[in-house]
């Protein structure tokens, strides 16, 4: 690169300001060959991710219908449940008075069964 310039420079200043002129027009060409190309794939970039996050969406909002639905269900299937829970003390207040019941009708029969023998 020194060897290029000390060369162009033996011509003098003009022709050398020429030649760089020349060269630092061809790199500013080539810079914005390659912004344009830049944005051309930023837009392509930009529209794929846009249809990405478009499909990510949809499937999102699938399952979540799919999802509410089996939630639906569910705190239908509670709410039965819970409506026809019956509480432990009150099965025992209900089940208690037959007990007593079954076991004097025991208490009959076995008396009945001594008395024969």
């Amino acid at each position: 690169m020194e060897g290029l310039l000390t060369s162009l420079l033996q011509y003098g200043t003009t022709p050398s300001l020429i030649v760089l002129a020349f060269v630092v027009g061809l790199l500013v060409k080539k810079l914005e060959e390659n912004a344009k190309k830049d944005d051309e794939r930023a837009k392509i970039l930009r529209e794929e991710l846009s249809k990405s996050i478009n499909s990510l969406e949809e499937k999102f909002e699938e399952r979540f219908v799919v999802h509410a639905k089996r939630m639906e269900e569910l705190s239908n299937r509670i709410s039965c449940v819970e409506r026809d829970y019956l509480p432990r003390e009150d099965h025992y207040k209900d089940t208690a008075g037959w007990r007593a019941e079954l076991n004097r009708i025991f208490d009959v029969i076995i008396r009945q069964m001594e008395k024969k023998q």
